[in-house]
């Protein structure tokens, strides 16, 4: 009963949203045809207004609403509190054991507490996890005193901690307004005279508490402070990590796909409540509904392997926080703190073959094997060569965890080997690429790379006589293992440099503009537009990398991917595409369906009603194959799509579904097009000194294999040695 209460309230929300939104959702679709229509007109335009005519913003979309209205706020925060308790109340029905006894009844003590109180919690899960004053916890909420007994009771049942769990001195620190620092420093004598900063007055707390020991105490220095503080911070709260981390496995069970695609658990992991917000406005579509989520495929199927997982993507966020921090020491010791834990786990693990390989990446073995395969990078850049490769060919022993990293692995072993082992390196070296080389994981850009480097070693004067490698220069052999791609096209362009941030790696150019004469500030990629444009007659440009070619093929296929041969792919409501959509069995499993769609693009009128029709089927879905705000709208996506053969539509896509996740890397950084003469290019852009990667030059070969012309646009600035030397930020030009 209670769970169609608060159905039925979402639904009165959606509602009330989408009757308020009517009005400003027939305007966009006004604005929308006067798009397509100015289209017509961007023949004429600069390349900064083209481009400016491609990046949508989220305005365009978005329906607004009035936040500053208590009645508004107090609906959001009602919303929030209602899609919450429907996850719990789902959960309860589908994984109720996947928790323990003790964690069932902290969220029946949660379900009863009055809707004031669900809802100040539920704001403070969508918040970060730290210390917040009461005078911060502060959302509208009517007919209701938002008082401090709001808190209470969630302190009384364990969800929150108050001032006395307070243990932490930095943190408490922070709690501070600017003026009470100052005062705080007073009181102890080590305010700053130079710098009154908050944040050099915490600083020099600190270092007082570590100066004189004997005063504070040697056991707890900081107890005195923290006595002193907390006369000043009387009301603050905080969630324990434990019970985040309680709560945070309950979206996990509902939404694992979703959350795993998050870059901060820590800040977003809640605010997947929002999404359905911005389903409601317009902003988004899912591509399935509620009826296909299968419950019963969860990759967890005991508390114990979700607490696990759970323990394995900390660890995941706690090694990325050490790479950001860029602290080696740090590094090295979550490495030997770690190693030889894991290996036992990964060693003892039978479960896991059992798993398909969509599946398996929910394991907490495969988690703790990803993060290995990161820490090699880590012993290499700290010198430790002989623990990197004792580590990297662990993992590759493991055939079964991080399959799409073989590559990236047998590349580092080979460069470890041939660079810094002293005896016998080069011999090791040539014989791991001949086992790579054998491995059907190598694929393309990683696979070039090795032929490469056996190649280059074997062709050193010093090496002949002494490595040993017939299966090089064996033509029978080397049919089979080694693999030689032609260099790609170059062209010169050159442009007036405005100022070169070298430090920062950011370089501005100017152009004329062809209309008025006006000198205008660009990027490299745009100044190589430009020359396209007024050069070589491309009327349109886009910067984009390989999302372009994702949307163009991808929106071709976009009905067969949604489709769900078996129940187990969908477990998320928030999935942007099936789970094995990136892995090889993808392409296996729909291969009668994609054959005969590939087949049906034999002519430029199939493709045009084929991308039409999953445009206005699918626009504005979840989705991360296809990029919605690329193109400024439908008719502009189909003009590029003119400018492509069918022959080379049906090329492209065989090879995308073919190779899928291998070929997303290296993809040429500019497409430029001419609907009118049905004409297009796929440009690579490097500044004069900049080399290709070994995956740039596998996808232009393949480009020009389909008949598609592509090229490299390497960019000289004029003027460039003057400049560098100059140290004013603002440059003037020659």
């Amino acid at each position: 009963m209670k769970r169609k209460m608060q159905q039925s309230r979402l639904d009165n929300f959606f509602t009330m949203k989408k009757s308020s939104t009517t009005t400003t959702t027939a305007n966009n679709s006004l604005e929308n045809e006067d798009h397509s229509t100015t289209a017509k007109k961007c023949l004429s335009t600069n390349d900064n207004e083209t481009s400016k005519k491609f990046k949508r913003t989220q305005s365009d979309t978005s329906i607004t609403t009035n936040d500053e209205n208590p009645e508004t706020n107090f609906s959001l925060n009602q919303f929030y509190l209602d899609k919450f308790l429907l996850i719990l109340s789902s959960l309860l029905k589908h994984h109720k054991d996947l928790f323990n006894e003790n964690e069932l009844i902290l969220f029946d003590k949660f379900q009863n507490l009055s809707a004031s109180s669900q809802i100040i919690f539920v704001r403070l899960l969508m918040r970060r996890c730290k210390w917040l004053r009461r005078s911060t916890i502060n959302y509208e909420i009517p007919d209701v005193s938002n008082d401090t007994d709001n808190l209470i009771p969630l302190v009384q049942i364990g969800l929150i901690q108050d001032i006395s769990s307070l243990d932490d001195l930095d943190a408490g620190l922070r709690l501070l307004t600017s003026d009470e620092m100052r005062d705080f420093s007073k009181r102890f004598h080590c305010q700053s005279k130079t710098n009154k900063s908050k944040k050099t007055s915490i600083e020099n707390l600190k270092s007082l508490t570590n100066q004189y020991k004997s005063m504070f105490g040697s056991t707890n220095r900081d107890h005195l402070l923290l006595k002193e503080l907390k006369r000043i911070v009387i009301n603050c709260y905080k969630i324990s990590e434990e019970i985040r981390g309680l709560f945070f496995r309950m979206m996990l069970t509902y939404h694992p796909v979703a959350l795993l695609a998050m870059d901060d658990l820590d800040q977003n992991g809640f605010t997947l409540i929002y999404k359905t917000l911005q389903i409601i406005r317009g902003q988004l579509r899912l591509p399935w509904n509620e009826e296909q989520i299968s419950h019963e495929h969860i990759p967890f199927k005991t508390s114990k392997q979700l607490q696990l997982y759970q323990e394995a993507i900390d660890l995941e966020t706690e090694y990325h926080q050490l790479e950001e921090s860029k602290n080696s020491e740090d590094l090295i010791q979550f490495y030997e703190t770690h190693n030889e834990q894991w290996r036992t786990m990964i060693d003892a693990s039978t479960t896991d073959e059992e798993l398909p390989g969509y599946f398996r990446r929910f394991s907490p073995i495969y988690v703790r094997a990803r993060i290995l395969s990161s820490l090699t990078e880590v012993l290499q850049r700290a010198r430790r060569y002989e623990q990197s490769i004792e580590l990297i060919q662990y993992l590759l022993d493991r055939t079964m965890y991080n399959r799409h990293r073989r590559g990236k692995l047998w590349n580092r072993l080979a460069l470890i080997q041939e660079n810094y082992i002293k005896i016998n390196g080069h011999q090791q070296c040539l014989n791991t690429i001949r086992e790579a080389l054998q491995d059907s994981c190598v694929k393309l850009g990683d696979r070039l790379a090795l032929c490469e480097r056996a190649r280059k070693l074997i062709a050193r004067p010093k090496s002949k006589g002494t490595l040993v490698a017939t299966w090089i220069t064996d033509e029978e052999v080397e049919g089979k293992l080694m693999w030689t791609v032609p260099m790609p096209k170059e062209i010169e362009v050159t442009g007036r440099l405005l100022a070169n941030d070298a430090r920062m790696g950011k370089v501005t150019y100017t152009i004329q503009d062809p209309v008025d004469g006006s000198t205008q500030f660009c990027t490299v990629e745009q100044l190589a537009i430009h020359h396209y444009r007024t050069q070589e007659d491309y009327i349109f440009g886009i910067h984009s990398e390989g999302a372009v070619i994702r949307t163009l093929v991808g929106l071709l296929f976009l009905d067969l991917i949604y489709t769900l041969p078996t129940p187990d792919l969908l477990i998320d409501i928030f999935q942007t595409e099936p789970l094995d959509f990136q892995t090889d069995a993808f392409y296996k499993s729909r291969q009668t369906e994609i054959d005969h769609r590939i087949s049906q693009l034999d002519t430029e009128e199939n493709i045009q009603e084929i991308a039409e029709k999953n445009w206005d089927m699918y626009n504005l879905t979840m989705s991360t194959v296809v990029n919605w705000e690329l193109f400024q709208n439908k008719s502009t996506l189909l003009s590029a799509l003119k400018c492509l053969t069918s022959e080379q539509v049906q090329s492209i896509s065989i090879y995308t579904f073919v190779h899928n996740r291998a070929v997303w890397k290296g993809f040429p950084d500019l497409f430029v097009w001419n609907p009118i003469l049905k004409k297009c290019k796929f440009v690579e852009v490097k500044s004069h000194n900049d080399r290709l990667s070994h995956h740039q030059i596998v996808w232009l070969d393949k480009l020009v294999e389909f008949k598609i012309d592509c090229e490299v646009c390497k960019v000289s600035a004029i003027g460039a040695k003057k400049l560098l030397q100059r140290t004013p930020s603002t440059i003037e030009l020659d």
